[in-house]
């Protein structure tokens, strides 16, 4: 067969392979390998879910620290004795009466211990809102003047008076007409003859407030104290033979030397609360003891009159001179190393006491019986600690 015959047959054959091999279902493809059945893997213990935290209490926010208070300033020696003299005012109450006067009759205003007693007395009447009139004698010894005022304090009509007397019988008269008058009265200390008082017709409060006997006691036994086993002669310079406050103070300063061993009470002699008459009193014991070695006085006037006879005589280092009362010129002279010691309660704070009293008297209250003053001896020791005593 000749070429050109058998491409047309060619073209035939290779168009129909190509339709056949398009039509032809294509060869399955091989299966897929199923595969292996896993072996169940363990499980592992599940995990433990955490705990759901409640939330935290949310701690209180820490608070800051309030901030501290002032510490409360430690009181003076002075302010706590006032604190705790106060304390004895039981069912004291300040009136609301801007008219109410009050009458005060001291002693004598020639003494210092007494110019500050009535400082405390206008202290406390100013503090109170009320009249405070406060009046004395001349000097210490002049009984007749001070009945005399004290009479016309009774005819002023104040709405309660308070008296001092000088001695036990002198103002009698008066506290009996002061009772007539339906003036309320007290004295603040136990002076007056009661039995005397009540023997005229007449009624009046002491309350206690201050324990003259045990001031000598004090002042006394400083004294013996300070001599030691060796001991030494003492004497005692009283204050006015006929006041009642001397008498104790000497009786319990006398007490204190004559049972103490080793010590001889050589005198105890009237200073009459003058500077005077004490240092005249103690330069005629020097001379006549001069190995003496200590001398205890009723006030601070006569206890410095006794330093001021020591230093002459030259025997100030010899002798302990013990005074009572605290005024300031003791205190300064004990600062200097002069006079060894005294017996210290507050006129100031006996002044404030007294006008509270009478106020209750105005008032028609019952006043304490017993309003304690505190004491205590004054030496160099200590002296430092009492700058703002009064």
């Amino acid at each position: 067969m000749n070429k050109r015959k058998f491409a047309p047959l060619l073209i035939v054959m290779i168009v129909m392979l190509i339709l056949s091999a398009c039509t032809a279902p294509a060869p399955a493809a091989p299966a897929a390998e199923a595969p292996a059945a896993e072996e169940p893997v363990a499980e592992a213990p599940a995990a433990e879910e955490p705990a759901v935290e409640e939330p935290a209490a949310e701690e209180p926010a820490a608070e800051e620290p309030a901030a501290e208070a002032p510490a409360a300033e430690e009181l003076t020696v002075f302010e706590q004795m006032q604190v705790d003299s106060f304390a004895g005012m039981v069912g004291f109450e300040a009136p609301n009466d801007p008219e109410m006067r009050i009458g005060v009759l001291m002693i004598t205003m020639a003494n210092p211990f007494w110019v500050t007693f009535a400082e405390g007395a206008q202290a406390m009447g100013e503090e109170l809102g009320i009249k405070v009139d406060i009046q004395s004698a001349p000097t210490e010894g002049d009984i007749g003047s001070q009945l005399a005022t004290c009479e016309s304090m009774v005819a002023a009509g104040y709405d309660a008076m308070v008296i001092y007397p000088i001695t036990e019988n002198n103002l009698i008269p008066c506290i009996v007409k002061a009772n007539e008058a339906g003036v309320p009265i007290i004295e603040p200390n136990i002076i007056s003859d009661l039995a005397a008082v009540e023997a005229a017709g007449g009624q009046i409060d002491q309350p206690k407030t201050l324990d003259m006997y045990q001031m000598g006691v004090v002042g006394a036994q400083y004294i013996v104290d300070q001599l030691g086993a060796e001991g030494g002669k003492v004497a005692i310079i009283e204050g006015l033979a006929a006041a009642p406050q001397s008498m104790a103070r000497r009786d319990g300063a006398k007490s204190v030397f004559e049972n103490a061993p080793n010590i001889e009470l050589v005198t105890s002699q009237a200073g009459d609360w003058d500077r005077t008459v004490a240092l005249n009193a103690a330069t005629n014991i020097i001379q006549a003891n001069p190995d003496i070695r200590g001398f205890y006085c009723a006030n601070d006037v006569m206890g410095l009159a006794v330093v001021e006879a020591a230093i002459a005589a030259g025997k100030k280092d010899q002798i302990i001179v013990v005074g009572t009362d605290f005024i300031e010129d003791a205190k300064v002279s004990i600062q200097e190393g002069l006079l060894d010691g005294s017996v210290a309660f507050s006129p100031y704070v006996w002044g404030e006491l007294s006008v509270q009293m009478g106020v209750m008297k105005a008032q028609g209250k019952e006043v304490p019986s017993v309003i304690p003053i505190i004491q205590i001896l004054v030496s160099e020791e200590n002296v430092d600690l009492l700058e703002d005593w009064k």
